[in-house]
């Protein structure tokens, strides 16, 4: 009798752990750097933005060009000079210096800005992934920065391929 009420503790033990074990709340991560990173709109962003960016990178580079030749040709050309010359040659190779600086420095403020633009415009469309998926999959809670956690728990690649998909029928609306 005595071993009966044992087992009948133990089992409802049991029944008692595995309630406890069903009211665990679901949690999930999201590594925000590969969505950043690796996501369909982030690639599309960054291709973007390259090309919009371009022909300014290439002035820039046809000036740093223009620049070389010039200083080539003043070395070349340094020791029959004369000095007033010289000065004038160096003044102008300086100057082209001088805007190449900063257009280089406009150019790489400009396209940060505009990447930091389409980047929060990436991370909201992310965020409504992240909100449908929790809902969808009845988590209790979905953690964006973590130090770690298991694959198990990690949610990026499923939040990856929705905003793939997302982002394919954008395209295709967009035709």
């Amino acid at each position: 009798m005595k071993i009966r009420r044992i087992i009948a503790a133990f089992a409802l033990m049991l029944l008692a752990f595995g309630a406890a074990a069903q009211d665990r709340p679901k949690i999930g991560i999201v590594n925000g750097a590969r969505i950043q990173n690796e996501s369909v709109p982030a690639q599309r962003v960054l291709e973007a933005l390259k090309k919009e960016f371009a022909p300014r990178e290439k002035l820039i580079l046809d000036l740093q060009k223009e620049i070389a030749a010039a200083r080539e040709k003043f070395e070349k050309e340094a020791k029959t000079l004369p000095p007033a010359e010289l000065k004038t040659r160096g003044g102008a190779i300086a100057a082209m210096m001088q805007r190449s600086d900063q257009m280089a420095v406009a150019l790489g403020e400009d396209l940060e800005q505009r990447k930091s633009e389409e980047l929060a415009k990436i991370v909201n469309e992310a965020n409504l992934v992240i909100k449908a998926i929790a809902e969808a999959g009845k988590f209790d809670l979905i953690l964006q920065q973590a130090i770690y956690g298991s694959a198990s728990i990690d949610i990026t690649n499923q939040v990856l391929k929705e905003l793939a998909k997302r982002a394919g029928s954008a395209r295709d609306s967009g035709k």
